[in-house]
């Protein structure tokens, strides 16, 4: 399944009245995400991270990303491409590694 096909079946289980869910779940998903590595880095835990895990919030990321994408009229694809162009050109400037927009 490519970008663009994933998206238009993503939002097909687009059931919400507010305009801006996709973009609040997006933050609560990606927290959740992390969520998974990041406590038990910080307890100190010595824990196997399941696939499954990874992959279904990974999913919940994505869903809300490329919904809220095609609400704004933006294609995942498009986004994926611009993404590439611009690490590629942080990596020829010599800047992939700095910080802020100023690369």
């Amino acid at each position: 399944m490519d970008f663009n096909e994933y998206q238009l079946r993503a939002e097909s289980f687009a059931i919400y009245e507010e305009r801006l869910y996709p973009v609040v779940s997006l933050i609560i998903e990606s927290a959740e995400l992390a969520d998974l590595y990041v406590k038990p880095l910080l307890r100190g835990d010595a824990v196997d991270i399941e696939r499954k895990q990874v992959i279904s919030e990974a999913g919940d990321v994505l869903w809300n990303l490329a919904v809220f994408l095609k609400r704004e009229g933006i294609r995942l694809e498009d986004v994926a491409k611009e993404n590439i162009k611009k690490l590629t050109k942080r990596v020829q400037n010599g800047t992939i590694q700095g910080s802020g927009h100023d690369r």
